[in-house]
Order: structure tokens, then sequence, then C-alpha cells
């Protein structure tokens, strides 16, 4: 039976991912940052507290460990060094304790982002995440997921979700024809699971939504489900997004920023691996995706 180490288990994707490998018969242990969010973790796993970018007793708790799947990482911050910290200084400390304990593979979640158009902090370190896991002489597996949504997620799709809920009419950014590749968390997991099972070695695989969804069907889905008329009307992006970097700066922690609003609409095409037939999952289509989201009223 592998034992498997998953960092960031608390979060998103982790929260999904934990109870899956755990069902599925697998050891887990869980690295989470915060101590109060330990509880959130499936308690069927062993649950470990540590911050990664500090040596600490985290790292003797990879001793003995098959497999680390590396999802914690700093997404959006109003605070430049913690991508850095967060993303580059902490997969360092994990590679290093990898090697001396001698773990026999690594699962990195990096991004879409470092093949896209963006030039952002959050880009720069992942790609600079990939290249610390790439030489490490470990044996990895790289996921350049697009933007992940599901049941649980708050920012993005959930976010946006919760924003139609409250507003009678919603502001379309650019008349809505951006648009995205969304992947559902759950055939994310099921494609880790895969990953897991089989020697796949020195891979690097694009997995995105296998629908580009734009920025108005996505409202159209969502309200269609929400089963409350909206008013949908267009509005300038960089409106918008004035709008947004004025409250990060009076909001000591924003729930939302500027650049998850270019997140949302960056608009970017991916063509991406034909994830679909190399794992031989059946894609869960964008609308399936938000109906799991939305409980049925």
């Amino acid at each position: 039976m592998n034992k498997i180490f998953v960092t960031g288990a608390s979060g998103f994707v982790g929260l999904h991912l934990v109870p899956i490998l755990i069902s599925k018969g697998y050891k887990v242990s869980a690295l989470t940052r915060y101590k109060n969010e330990s509880k959130l973790v499936n308690p069927k796993a062993e649950i470990i507290v540590g911050d990664l970018a500090i040596i600490g007793n985290w790292q003797k708790k990879i001793k003995g460990q098959d497999i680390i799947v590396h999802l914690a990482a700093e997404i959006s911050s109003k605070d430049p060094s913690l991508f850095e910290r967060n993303n580059v200084k902490a997969t360092q400390n994990l590679i290093h304790a990898a090697q001396k304990a001698k773990v026999k593979k690594i699962i990195l979640f990096s991004s879409a982002a470092v093949t896209s158009i963006r030039k952002d902090l959050y880009a720069q370190t992942k790609k600079l995440q990939e290249k610390i896991v790439i030489k490490s002489g470990i044996d990895y597996v790289i996921l350049r997921p697009s933007m992940i949504y599901g049941p649980g997620d708050t920012k993005n799709i959930g976010w946006l979700i919760k924003i139609i809920s409250k507003l009678p009419a919603i502001p379309l950014p650019g008349g809505g024809h951006f648009g995205r590749q969304p992947v559902f968390v759950a055939d994310i997991c099921k494609i880790v699971f895969k990953l897991i099972g089989n020697n796949y070695e020195k891979k690097i695989f694009e997995i995105h939504g296998i629908e580009y969804v734009s920025m108005r069907k996505m409202v159209n889905v969502i309200t269609k489900r929400l089963t409350t008329p909206k008013i949908v009307f267009p509005i300038p992006l960089f409106f918008l997004k004035a709008n947004f970097w004025i409250l990060e700066k009076i909001l000591p922690n924003p729930k939302f920023t500027s650049d998850q609003i270019d997140s949302l609409v960056w608009g970017e095409k991916f063509k991406g691996d034909k994830w679909p037939e190399i794992f031989d999952i059946m894609p869960t289509s964008f609308e399936a995706g938000i109906n799991k989201m939305i409980p049925k009223k």
C-alpha cells in the first residue's frame, strides 16, 4: 500500500483529494499550515500541521512516504514576498526533505499560468517551482490545470455564483465575451488517482477544461440553475477592475482581488493534452459541474 504525503490538504483540491485517496486504500499524511484548518481534513488521514517555508517537524513525517502530492501554493496576495516564500522556498524545502527520505515520486500541481500570457508573480514563481522539481532527481509528474472549480470553491466560479445569487443585476466585464476552460475538481482528483496507480515518470500534462466557456455562458448557466431571473448588462473591464483595486486598498483581507478578475476573464485558449483519452476519464461538462455546486431548489 502506497503512503502518500499531501501538502495543502486543507485547500480546495486537497479537501476533495484526501478522502478519495483514503477510500481507495492509501495511507495519507495530510499537511496543513494552520491548526484551525486541520479539522477540515478527513480524520482518517494523519494530520500534520506545519509550514513548508520553515524547517520543522513536518520534514520527519516525509520519511517512509512513497509519493508526495504537492498542492500547497500562494495563489493571490497583497504581499508580493509571499509568492517567493510559499511557492519557491517552500518547494525547495519540500524537495530537500524528499531527497533525504528517498521519496519515489512527486506529483506537482503547477498551473496553466506558466504557459500563458500572464507575467504576474504567481506565474513566475510557479515556473520556478517546476524547475526545482524537474532538477530534483526525483521522478515527477507535473500537472498544469486551468481554473479548477467544484463544490467548496470560494474563488473564481464559486465567487461568481455567490455574487450572482445576491445581485438583482449582473455586470458582464467586456460584454462577457472573455472566457475560460474550467476543469471540474472531481476530474482532477481522478487524474491524480490514475497517476498514482500507473508508472508515469518525468511527464508534464496540460489539463484544461474540454469547453471554452465565455463569461456570458457562465452567467447564463449559473442563473438557470438558481432559477432566479437576472438582469445582465455589459460593463467596461477597466471600470470593474478599478473598483476591486480600490477595495483591495481599503480592506485588510479582500475576498476577491483585481488579479482574480484577470484570472476569470483573461480569455486565453489552451490546446492542452487530450487527458480524457490519456487517463480514460469522462470529463464533466461545465453545466453538470455547476449543477453539482448549486443544490437544486
